[in-house]
């Protein structure tokens, strides 16, 4: 230790005497150097810039090529043609996506809790609530659309939204609450036919809880608990740690301390 502290010492001794041997000189005219060979600042050859991104670190076996598995399809609708399809599906009723004449026969919906819903069930549903007038306000946030390289008929696409609660939400909320919706993100997806049409429609897979207003709940559910009207069963409520996961962690503690 000694040894590395004198050998580090007498470097920064040197470099001190280098730069007051420096300082001491008399000072000389300057002339400009010619542009062509006017030298870079001192620092930029000392300090070399890091490397962020190392190719031979990156295993490409890893990573889906999207364009290629898109180049191979031989579903009849293009990927910017799904894509539009989607963004008019999701203009139908304010972003609900209710329009019965973008559903095929087969279409069901489904979300984490809800569903399967067939497409009256589904259209009834949502004919039952008058987001527009709960939420005058709100602003719909939808981004990310990409086609799924596995399943070419697929769209996937992340939803947020905000909006005040300043209307009814008749059957849940009669009287308007005044509090702010903030959802968090959410992966949702439409599915299509030949035709166009979507086959399938999931919503409201939460992907960080932490965010937004509703307790990190999708869909319904996040809307009436973030405007304190939640409904009265688990899966409408925040999540919380059941007795059997505590349990289980606890005696999984136990043992990973008497193993260690």
């Amino acid at each position: 230790m000694k040894t590395a502290v004198s050998a580090a010492t007498t470097i920064l001794l040197a470099h001190a005497a280098s730069a007051f041997m420096r300082f001491e000189r008399p000072l000389q005219p300057q002339t400009a150097a010619p542009p062509s060979q006017t030298a870079a600042p001192p620092c930029a050859a000392a300090v070399a810039e890091p490397e962020l991104v190392k190719e031979a670190d990156i295993d490409e076996s890893l990573f889906v090529d999207e364009a290629a598995a898109l180049a191979r399809s031989a579903f009849p609708l293009s990927a910017d043609e799904m894509i539009t399809l989607s963004k008019q599906f999701i203009s139908s009723r304010g972003g609900l996506g209710a329009d019965p004449a973008l559903l095929a026969e087969s279409f069901v919906f489904e979300g984490p809790v809800v569903g399967p819903l067939d497409k009256q069930a589904f259209v009834d549903a949502i004919g039952t609530v008058d987001f527009d007038k709960a939420f005058p306000d709100f602003q719909g946030e939808f981004y990310g659309f990409h086609v799924d390289p596995f399943d070419l008929n697929r769209v996937w696409y992340t939803a947020r939204g905000r909006g005040t609660n300043t209307g009814p939400l008749p059957p849940f909320a009669p009287q308007a609450t005044g509090k702010q919706l903030v959802n968090p993100p959410q992966v949702c997806s439409l599915t299509f036919d030949k035709a166009g049409l979507v086959t399938r429609y999931t919503i409201g897979y939460v992907v960080d809880r932490q965010v937004g207003t509703t307790g990190g709940l999708g869909g319904l559910y996040g809307v009436l608990y973030a405007i304190g009207r939640p409904l009265p069963f688990p899966e409408a409520r925040p999540w919380r740690k059941s007795p059997q996961y505590a349990l289980f962690q606890a005696v999984g503690g136990a043992l990973q301390a008497l193993l260690g």
